[in-house]
C-alpha cells in the first residue's frame, strides 16, 4: 500500500473535509468536484465525481465515510465483509469480492478489497438515474482510527465492466492515494 503522504500530481485540486471535527486533506484531478456531503448522527459521507457527472449517473466516484466511535466495535475486515454482503444485495448481476488483505497505513490498521458487480443500478439515496445498470468495480479500504472507523473507496462504472472476465483484468487506484495526511484521523 502506498504512503498517503506521497507527492501528488501538479494537476490536482486540494479539498479539505471535516469529519467529526477532524481535518482530512484530499487531492483530486482538477476536473473533479464535491457532489455530496452529509453528517447525520454518528455517520459522515462525502462523494466526489468528475465535474460533468451526477451522482445518479457517474463513470468515476470517490467516497469517504466516517463512523464515529466504531473503531473498538468492529475490525476493518469484518466491517468490509458486512459491507460486501450489503453490496451483493444491491447488485443485480454477478458480484465478486476479492480481499486484498490487511495493512498498516501510517500506523492505523486497515483492510482492503476489490468489489465488482456486473450490473449495478444507477441510484443515489433512493433516487434513480438514467439508463440501465452498468458494470462496476471498486477499490475499498477500511481504516481504523483510535476512535472512529473510515471507509474510502474509488469506483468506476461502464458498459465494458459488464463482463465478469473483463472485471477480473481491471484494476483501480487505491483510494488512499487521494489522501494527503491520514495521521490526523483518530
Amino acid at each position: 500500500m502506498s504512503n498517503a503522504s506521497e507527492p501528488l500530481p501538479a494537476s490536482s485540486t486540494a479539498h479539505q473535509l471535516t469529519i467529526f471535527k477532524q481535518q482530512l486533506g484530499l487531492h483530486f484531478p482538477t476536473d473533479w468536484r464535491l457532489a455530496y456531503s452529509e453528517q447525520s448522527g454518528n455517520m459522515f459521507s462525502a462523494e466526489f465525481v468528475p465535474q460533468q457527472e451526477m451522482l445518479t449517473s457517474w463513470s468515476s466516484l470517490y467516497c469517504i465515510q466516517g463512523f464515529k466511535g466504531m473503531a473498538d466495535g468492529i475490525e476493518p475486515e469484518e466491517f468490509l465483509d458486512t459491507f460486501a454482503a450489503n453490496y451483493q444485495q444491491v447488485c443485480e448481476g454477478e458480484m465478486q469480492y476479492n480481499k486484498l488483505g490487511a495493512t498498516q497505513i501510517e500506523g492505523k490498521e486497515s483492510f482492503s478489497a476489490m468489489l465488482t458487480c456486473s450490473k449495478m443500478p444507477h441510484t443515489h439515496k433512493g433516487k434513480s438515474g438514467q439508463g440501465v445498470g452498468m458494470g462496476e468495480i471498486g477499490h475499498y479500504t477500511v481504516i481504523s482510527g483510535s476512535e472512529d472507523l473510515f471507509l474510502l473507496h474509488q469506483s468506476a462504472r461502464g458498459e465494458a465492466l459488464l463482463s465478469p472476465t473483463t472485471q477480473l483484468s481491471l484494476s483501480i487506484e487505491p483510494p488512499v492515494k487521494m489522501v494527503s495526511d491520514i495521521k490526523t484521523l483518530r
